[in-house]
């Protein structure tokens, strides 16, 4: 099957297809049966041809696949896919018909009476598609051109017949197998040729990376590359050997690799791959895999090479992935063991691995074999100078010989159980806990000497370092051992990476794994990563340097490679994320890290590559051949579902009004791990930045309006390799009718309005409040000048007639006279101001035209000014609130009396102004002014005019301000609001009189 993007990656040929990880969905992790054809569009989809209809599959999750509206296919029995380089989909059914899908849209063409089950779609460029076509003796090879289907037959060299496969080369030459021969149209040929090389009835064709035609021709003849005679001109290497039909039968779906590697289904069941480009047949390495090897099931029938370099296999019950991975478990070994594993380099890149019972030698390229049994537990292993082994157990020291450990005489005083290993130039040492450190000397196994043999407890761990220091790890604290000097150090003095598990040198670091991190003594003190920050470095049981130059460390989050120059700028910016790589389950890992067995859980073997003990299993990473996945991965948007609709994100996708969520449903085409695809996904307008959902497929909004809105999402492969393009849909939310700009308008006009109508009540209830007040005020001032009159008044009067009634009876000439007459004139004019004052607080001016007011009290004010005075009037004018009135006429009468009498103006205006909004009310003068400080204190001591006139104002809840200055002359303003200061009317007559005021205006 042609692909538009060639892979890019490889399946290391190496590794047994063993070491390979594999991977199998069945029909219980949602794969459907019965999958006859594989094939993988330009988007990256792998799409699946079954015998329950066509599936696509993104690595994760399998779907069926929904048409277009209208759209139905002729059969649900699927045999050939086909992707064309114009990225359509040919489906070929059992039934005998051909569909093309294309934007989800289905063609489908039928042969009528020729008719016969599609085996096989191929094509090319710029010749055509061809199909393949059998039943029994019936069928033929089909062309596609010019948009129609047509037979190919006598006139183009070819018998009539059933046709079992077709390839269109790349060279466009077009190969097929019918009436059983192998058959070629060379390019710019009409006729078909005939081949010598035969083809049976279940013949397959398929062409190599590198041009080659290969046949499985059926029947007794074997799998092999054709005659070289026949093949395109230009292929360099000789043709490797065939596959004996006595090793495996022929005539079955089989591929060749980019690495020349041959994978084929096999008659009897399963798959086989043969491995090897010599041409001498027992070079070449055969291996199988079945059901009993993880197959999902033994018929398996389609195989595909993908762009990233896996092989896909599908079967009757499900779908089988192999890819490469870059930890392999080692072969041969026991995947578990209750007394844990023990391993030690040993030569020409062997480790011995100690487990069980049993003690293994392992290899990367072949299954471990047991080399020798023993009864015990054991604790710790170790690979002496001399390449001499020898082994921890719980009851003393052992070293092999031959196929048995023999153990060592030990003191009487040091049986127990062994653990760590010291090894000097000269001397071999081990601690015998509970006991203490013995030695290996001449003459057999002694006490270590000071200040080894001093310790009272023996360590679970020893080290020397570059320096020639002696570190013991007791798990809770060490002790470092510098020549005569000992130094312990504990959590107390800075060691912070909790339970220790292993102490490690790399150069001259030293390094202490712990449950809660890594630490480091730089020579002073200890500095330590925490897992809290790190979560990578948490229960680390092993560390090692590679020969990539990189640190590697076992944990329980896997291993860990982290570049030297990373790992100690942690150090220094400890609270920066550790820049570094993880290796787990899905990179072949069987397990994670062994724990509490305080011996190396990582070693580097002769070979270099790096060996890694696990909690099931030991697995190996060659750190100088890591497979990196550099292939950029496609992003695609599957499908955006509102209101329980689904929409294709092909079209232009208008939401219906009311909409307010949506799920978006999206994908990114890297099938090595997909597991570890890692996605970012923006909404424009409600996205202030990326949102990183991890591994998650989905996105989901909720409370959106109306409006257009973009969606935009990128990808990374498994290796953080990012397509910043990534995949975008655009949609639109309708606006429901309370939602429209128009509706919004008139609601904000409604609020509009409801506010102004609550302000007006509000500011009529106000009006009223202040008008009752000013009323009430009015009635007590009447009642005062009533009281005022009824008492003081009348009785100052009656006084003034008994005074006058006792003067009359003096004499003309008497001396007292003159005097009780000047003092009744002025008790006379003393009662008359009594009397003025006591009608100014029980009646105001009868008269409703203020201007003629203030011209009265001007004229009237008896003063001897010279000034002019004038009066303004500006609106139409309108009846004032009676107790309104009588304060402002008030206010009025004191401003202008004050101006003549003080201010020695030439000029008095007043401006009586009506407004629709207030009534304003102005009283200028251009006189001498008011002196500074007399208008900062409100007016003269002793003096209340500019006081009351403030204080009448605050009455009405009206503004009032005064402003002078020296020699300019003063200017007093009076505002009150109009539903304050006017005569409230009904709103019909209101309507009525400002209608008639604008007509007679």
């Amino acid at each position: 099957m042609l692909l538009a993007h060639m892979p890019l990656g490889a399946l290391d040929s190496q590794r047994r297809l063993d070491q390979l990880f594999h991977s199998a969905w069945t029909i219980k992790d949602g794969a459907p049966p019965d999958i006859w054809a594989l094939a993988q569009s330009h988007d990256g989809y792998l799409w699946l041809g079954t015998g329950a209809g066509l599936y696509r599959f993104d690595g994760v999750r399998f779907e069926k696949v929904r048409l277009a509206p209208g759209n139905r296919m002729p059969s649900a029995n699927i045999n050939a896919l086909y992707v064309d380089p114009a990225g359509d989909l040919w489906i070929g059914f059992e039934a005998g018909q051909i569909a093309r899908l294309r934007n989800g849209g289905l063609t489908t063409f039928s042969f009528g009476a020729r008719s016969a089950a599609v085996l096989q779609i191929a094509g090319g460029r710029n010749n055509g598609i061809w199909a393949a076509l059998k039943n029994r003796d019936r069928g033929g090879l089909a062309r596609f051109l010019a948009g129609r289907w047509s037979f190919i037959g006598d006139e183009a060299g070819l018998p009539a017949g059933a046709v079992s496969s077709v390839v269109v080369a790349r060279d466009g030459s077009v190969w097929t197998t019918t009436a059983g021969w192998l058959w070629v149209l060379r390019p710019e040929a009409q006729r078909f040729e005939r081949t010598v090389e035969p083809a049976a009835a279940r013949a397959r064709i398929f062409e190599a990376r590198d041009g080659r035609i290969w046949l499985s021709p059926g029947g007794s003849r074997p799998i092999h590359a054709i005659a070289g005679s026949l093949q395109p001109a230009g292929l360099k290497s000789a043709p490797p050997s065939g596959v004996p039909s006595s090793v495996e039968p022929s005539g079955e779906p089989m591929l060749i690799d980019r690495d020349g590697v041959l994978w084929a289904a096999r008659a009897a069941g399963g798959i086989f791959r043969v491995i090897g480009n010599d041409r001498a047949p027992a070079s070449r390495s055969l291996e199988r895999f079945t059901l009993k090897n993880g197959l999902s099931s033994d018929i398996a029938s389609p195989l595909l090479e993908d762009r990233e370099g896996n092989i896909w296999v599908g079967t009757n019950l499900g779908l089988d992935r192999f890819r490469e991975a870059n930890a392999v478990a080692a072969p041969g070994l026991p995947p578990t063991s209750r007394k844990g594993f023990q391993i030690a380099a040993g030569k020409d890149g062997a480790v011995y691995v100690l487990t069980g019972e049993t003690l293994f030698e392992a290899h990367a390229n072949r299954a471990a074999r047991p080399i020798a049994h023993y009864r015990g537990w054991p604790r710790s292993l170790h690979v002496d100078r001399s390449n001499a082994l020898w082994a921890g157990f719980d009851d003393g020291i052992a070293r092999l010989a031959g196929s048995h450990f023999r153990f060592a005489a030990l003191p009487r005083d040091a049986q127990g159980t062994v653990t760590g290993w010291l090894e000097s130039a000269d001397l071999l040492c081990a601690a015998v806990l509970e006991h203490g450190i013995f030695c290996r000397y001449p003459n057999g196994w002694r006490r270590a000497p000071p200040p080894l043999g001093a310790q009272r407890r023996a360590p679970v761990q020893m080290l020397s370092d570059a320096r020639g220091r002696v570190w013991l790890n007791y798990v809770d604290h060490l002790v470092m051992l510098d020549g005569n000097r000992q130094i312990a150090a504990s959590e107390e003095n800075g060691l912070a990476a909790g339970r220790i598990e292993l102490v490690t040198s790399i150069g001259e670091q030293i390094y202490i794994l712990g449950d809660f991190g890594l630490a480091r003594f730089d020579g002073r003190r200890f500095q330590t990563l925490r897992a809290e920050r790190h979560p990578r470095l948490s229960r680390l049981s092993g560390m090692v340097l590679g020969s990539d130059g990189a640190v590697w460390l076992n944990g329980i989050s896997g291993v860990t490679r982290v570049a030297v120059a990373d790992l100690a700028a942690a150090f220094v910016h400890p609270e920066r994320e550790l820049r570094s790589t993880l290796f787990d389950l899905d990179d072949g890992l069987p397990g994670v890290a062994q724990q509490d067995s305080n011996t190396p859980t990582a070693i580097e073997a002769q070979d270099h590559r790096l060996w890694f003990v696990t909690s099931h299993g030991i697995a190996w990473i060659d750190p100088q051949h890591l497979s990196k996945n550099a292939l950029v991965p496609p992003v695609s948007i599957n499908r955006l579902v509102a209101g329980g609709r689904s929409f294709a994100t092909g079209a232009p996708i208008h939401l219906p009004a009311g909409t307010t969520g949506v799920q978006i449903d999206y994908a990114a085409l890297s099938l090595s791990i997909p597991e570890r695809v890692r996605f970012r996904y923006r909404l424009e307008g409600v996205d202030a930045a990326w949102v990183d959902p991890g591994h998650r497929r989905q996105a989901f909004y909720t409370g959106l309006g109306p409006g257009h809105y973009r969606f935009q999402v990128i990808a990374a492969n498994n290796d953080g390799v990012w397509n910043r393009s990534g995949a975008t849909v655009s949609f639109d939310i309708l606006p429901t009718l309370w939602q429209s700009i128009w509706f919004k308008v008139l609601i904000a006009i409604a609020f509009i309005a409801g506010g102004w109508l609550l302000y007006s009540l509000r500011m009529r209830q106000v009006a009223s409040t202040i008008r009752q007040q000013v009323e009430g005020r009015l009635r007590e001032r009447e009642r005062i000048a009533r009281e005022l009159h009824d008492t003081l008044l009348q009785g100052f009067q009656g006084l003034i007639y008994r005074f006058q009634s006792a003067i009359d009876t003096l004499p003309p000439s008497h001396g007292a006279r003159a005097n009780l007459e000047e003092a009744l004139d002025r008790a006379d004019a003393a009662l008359a101001e009594g009397r003025d004052s006591v009608r100014n607080l029980r009646t105001t001016s009868t008269s409703d035209n203020i201007a003629q007011h203030f011209a009265d009290t001007a004229a009237q004010a008896g003063t001897a000014s010279s000034a002019t005075f004038h009066v303004v009037t500006e609106g139409p004018p309108r009846q004032l609130c009676p107790p309104v009135h009588a304060e402002i006429l008030r206010i009025g009468d004191e401003a202008i009396l004050n101006a003549l009498r003080h201010s020695k103006a030439q000029k008095i205006i007043v401006n009586i102004i009506y407004h629709k909004r207030e009534f304003l009310l102005q009283i200028a003068d251009n006189g001498i002014g008011i002196a500074p400080e007399v208008a900062a204190g409100g007016g003269r001591p002793d003096h209340f005019g500019m006081t009351g006139m403030r204080e009448r104002a605050e009455v009405v809840r009206g503004k009032f301000s005064i402003a002078s200055r020296p020699g300019g002359g003063t200017q007093v303003t009076l505002t009150v609001p109009a539903s304050i200061a006017y005569e409230q009317r009904s709103g019909l007559s209101s309507r009525f009189a400002h209608r008639r005021w604008l007509i007679e205006d």
